[in-house]
């Protein structure tokens, strides 16, 4: 009887843990035309992201962009120490600047 328990209880932690490692869905990548429009963004307020998404409206060439749809940088700049790069997007000809 006290092997079934073990048994039972094991399984329980194995399925337990199981749901733990679910992987939760990709946060959007904030993605903007240029280079100074994102810093505009940043500039607006910060780099929270779900800040930085409410700020969104007020700054015309910046959208989310799902992060699948995000691919390898084809640009690079340092700015003050922060890297940021433009990273083509596969639903458009041009690449996009990323929140770093």
């Amino acid at each position: 009887m006290r092997r079934i328990l073990g048994a039972m209880g094991g399984l329980m932690l194995v399925l337990a843990g199981s749901a733990r490692a679910a992987p939760e869905p990709a946060q959007p990548v904030v993605a903007c035309e240029t280079l100074v429009g994102l810093r505009l963004l940043m500039g607006d307020g910060g780099t929270d992201h779900a800040a930085t998404v409410t700020r969104l409206p007020r700054h015309s060439g910046c959208r989310l962009v799902a992060r699948d749809k995000v691919g390898a940088a084809e640009q690079r700049a340092m700015i003050g120490g922060a890297p940021f790069e433009c990273l083509t997007l596969s639903d458009a000809g041009r690449c996009a600047w990323v929140m770093p």
